[in-house]
């Protein structure tokens, strides 16, 4: 059995021969393709790492503005409170005010009128004698 496969492996080995370069230049045909890709990677990594960069420092000047706008946010709201405490102050004056006005305004009609009752009854008076 064995000198069988000898002599057939003896028969085989100037195919063989003939597919050695062939299979060595289809691996290093291979290897290559594998390099030209790690290298293409490579170069597309670079380019997503300084892509992602530029995204994180816009990302912190967004945040930074996002944070100078809560202040001044912050500062309106205050403003806003104050404002609104000081209208409602001055509604409450307002009123009062409006109150007092309503109040002279029925003194002024009262004393009008006893004004003229009493210068009709000096005058119903001073006719009489």
């Amino acid at each position: 059995m064995w000198p069988r496969v000898l002599m057939q492996l003896v028969e085989l080995l100037p195919h063989v021969s003939r597919l050695l370069p062939i299979a060595d230049r289809y691996l290093s045909s291979k290897a290559a393709g594998e390099r030209a890709s790690e290298a293409t990677l490579a170069v597309m990594a670079e380019g997503v790492q300084a892509d992602l960069g530029q995204v994180a420092k816009a990302h912190a000047s967004l945040y930074r503005q996002l944070q100078e706008q809560g202040i001044q946010l912050a500062a309106v709201g205050e403003d806003v409170r104050h404002l609104r405490t000081s209208l409602d102050q001055s509604e409450r004056r307002v009123v009062t005010l409006e109150q007092r006005v309503r109040t002279l305004n029925l003194w002024i009609k009262i004393g009008v009128s006893l004004t003229t009752v009493l210068l009709l009854v000096i005058l119903g008076l001073l006719l009489r004698k």
